[in-house]
């Protein structure tokens, strides 16, 4: 009786198996699992799942990566990097960032990147917890060149990363050392130069203090002194009353790009009824190569370091990389 009974189980749960085969080679395309057409990228077109989740191994241990695409037609892939601390999905819970990013066609990275700073390495004198927080370095190896066998964060491929608060950070200084493989980054409420205030927990902990360290403040992690190898667009955007990194921090970068011996047009900025305070474009050409390259900073009055402005600055963003990706 017993074995009779394992037969019909087996009988059974292969008789289901062989049907459910079937359904998925004979049911039309439009009732199969959603698949996602690549169409604007230098490599073939491919399908891949529309949504996906899976785990990248940092210091033996799974960080969680997950990627969105849009419901038809793939235009561009950004990369959201969250700030210190906060969940990576931030971007899509508390912003409209990402269902407008989805509408416009574009898909979308999410890294958890935890308490990072974007830093390329781990030195002697950081704070051992830090070292438990993926690198730079690690995300790009680990997370973003293996998704170039799609044609995303490839050189001319219409790849943009977009960075909040330390995440800025992360998107400029991502620019600066993948400039050919990324076509415009932006940062909100981002700090790129340490040496503005050389008593800040974040980069004391990090690079050390200053006095034993300087020549680690003024090296690769010093994104204003490296300015100059921005090859890519970029928009900045900062609140005029943010209390956790100062306005000083964007102005800085941007009175750097500003004075880069470069081509420039100052361009209005289309102008909101309660927004800013200096909305402008700065079409700048490269030294190193003939592309016209577009600069944009937008300061909101009143503005703080928080989501309500993130949603603002980060729907701003989104119409830029728009505007840069239709100029091939």
């Amino acid at each position: 009786m017993i074995l009779s009974k394992t037969r019909k189980f087996f009988f059974f749960f292969i008789l289901f198996a062989g049907i459910f085969t079937c359904l998925a080679l004979i049911l039309p395309k439009s009732q199969r699992p959603s698949k996602v057409k690549i169409v604007n990228f230098p490599f073939p077109k491919q399908l891949i799942p529309k949504d996906t989740t899976y785990f990248a191994m940092y210091r033996n241990r799974g960080v969680q990566v997950k990627i969105i695409l849009p419901e038809k037609q793939l235009e561009g892939m950004i990369l959201l990097l969250p700030g210190w601390n906060l969940p990576d999905l931030d971007w899509s819970t508390k912003t409209s960032v990402c269902s407008k990013a989805l509408s416009m066609n574009f898909g979308l990275v999410f890294v958890e990147m935890g308490k990072s700073v974007y830093m390329d390495s781990f030195y002697p004198s950081m704070r051992k917890d830090y070292l438990f927080h993926p690198t730079r370095t690690w995300l790009w190896d680990s997370v973003i060149t293996p998704l170039q066998k799609y044609g995303w964060f490839t050189p001319g491929s219409p790849s943009f990363i977009l960075g909040l608060s330390t995440g800025a950070r992360g998107a400029l200084i991502l620019g600066i050392e993948h400039s050919c493989c990324v076509k415009a980054v932006a940062g909100l409420s981002g700090d790129y130069n340490p040496l503005l205030d050389k008593k800040d927990g974040l980069m004391v902990n990090t690079l050390g203090a200053y006095e034993k360290n300087a020549f680690r403040w003024r090296g690769t992690n010093n994104i204003s002194l490296r300015s100059e190898e921005l090859k890519c667009h970029v928009f900045l955007a900062h609140g005029e009353n943010d209390q956790i990194v100062p306005i000083a921090q964007s102005l800085d970068l941007w009175n750097r790009l500003d004075k880069l011996k470069v081509e420039k047009s100052i361009l209005p900025y289309k102008k909101q009824s309660h927004a800013t305070t200096l909305q402008k474009s700065l079409l700048k050409r490269s030294v190193l190569n003939k592309d016209p390259k577009k600069v944009c900073f937008l300061t909101v009055k009143d503005s703080n370091h928080d989501y309500q402005f993130w949603e603002y600055a980060g729907l701003k963003a989104l119409d830029f990389f728009a505007e840069v990706n239709a100029v091939k």
